[in-house]
């Protein structure tokens, strides 16, 4: 196993653990053959574990590990104990394709938590794939994942899903404004569609919303064997609908955006398309600038600012037709 300094159960915990998951308890046991960090751990460490199990069989575990990290993202993280509960609560009851969740433990003292997940051998991002169809793939996937999620106030979802309010999108501005001082001048436009947020994003919290992603780009959507499954649901939330769509196509061409925004409509609202989604799409897309920029205090560190910056600015000339 290769070292770290994050907090990972040792392998006899571990052992135990999966063998709960895996319900091996009395059955000649689960055995830990190799753990592997995977390549792919972010904001929380993730490893592949291969396990033997009962009656010589063998299969590979993804295993995802809070390890004492207290990140949430000024509130836009869960981590690992709040992807659980969306694996278990939201995602396997609709029967929508996602790796499957074996399950998971939560200490109730630390809050410390895992949860173990198929592994996918050979899977890719659908914008690796975006020439086969992937991308468009993920588009009607998550079409299909609102349409089944989409809530109303008299039918609020799950009580503990976090949900993106107006403090919430306008904490992204401020902290995008204060962040803003590290340049070494001032950007008037910047300031202006700051001040003028408000307004703005005020579409991304008209009814009817649904559960999103958060942060579905095509690096967290997965391509394996035709089909698609969404990965990293830790940031979660019920919110328009918009903003994962809007982040599958960021930085695509015009031609590819369109397919998948075809792709999406058709699928979320086989009824027809309701008035308004072009300016809720752009709305979700400005939403997005800010989340980036205001996550990032020191501008002068943050190696996606041009490309923001630049999207936002085209935002800003765009949204003056609404």
């Amino acid at each position: 196993m290769a070292t770290s300094c994050w907090q990972l159960p040792d392998t006899p915990r571990l052992e135990a653990g999966l063998a709960a998951a895996f319900n091996t308890n009395g059955q000649g046991g689960l055995k830990v053959l190799k753990r592997t960090l995977s390549p792919y751990s972010t904001t929380f460490p993730c490893e592949v574990v291969s396990c033997s199990l009962p009656g010589n069989k063998k299969t590979d575990v993804f295993c995802k590990y809070s390890a004492g990290i207290d990140y949430t993202g000024f509130g836009h993280r869960g981590g690992p104990a709040y992807e659980l509960a969306v694996y278990r609560e939201v995602l396997q009851p609709i029967g929508v394709s996602a790796p499957v969740c074996y399950g998971g433990q939560i200490d109730p003292k630390s809050g410390q938590a895992w949860l173990a997940l198929e592994y996918l051998p050979g899977a890719l991002g659908v914008g690796k794939l975006h020439r086969c169809g992937a991308l468009v793939a993920a588009a009607h996937w998550i079409g299909r994942f609102h349409r089944l999620t989409q809530t109303r106030r008299t039918l609020p979802g799950p009580a503990w899903i976090k949900a993106y309010t107006r403090q919430y999108y306008l904490g992204w501005v401020r902290r995008t404004l204060k962040s803003s001082s590290s340049l070494p001048r001032r950007l008037p436009w910047l300031e202006t569609i700051c001040h003028r947020a408000g307004d703005l994003l005020a579409p991304l919290l008209e009814q009817p919303l649904s559960i999103v992603h958060g942060e579905y780009y095509p690096h967290n959507v997965l391509y394996h064997r035709g089909r698609v499954y969404p990965v990293d649901w830790e940031s979660a939330a019920r919110a328009a609908g918009e903003i994962d769509i809007a982040a599958l196509t960021e930085d695509w061409s015009a031609k590819t955006t369109r397919s998948c925004i075809a792709a999406y409509q058709r699928e979320r609202w086989p009824e027809g398309v309701p008035a308004g989604f072009a300016r809720r799409f752009l709305a979700a897309r400005l939403y997005l600038c800010f989340r980036w920029l205001g996550d990032n205090e020191d501008w002068s560190r943050y190696s996606g600012l041009s490309g923001c910056l630049r999207r936002l600015r085209r935002l800003d000339r765009g949204l003056g037709v609404f």
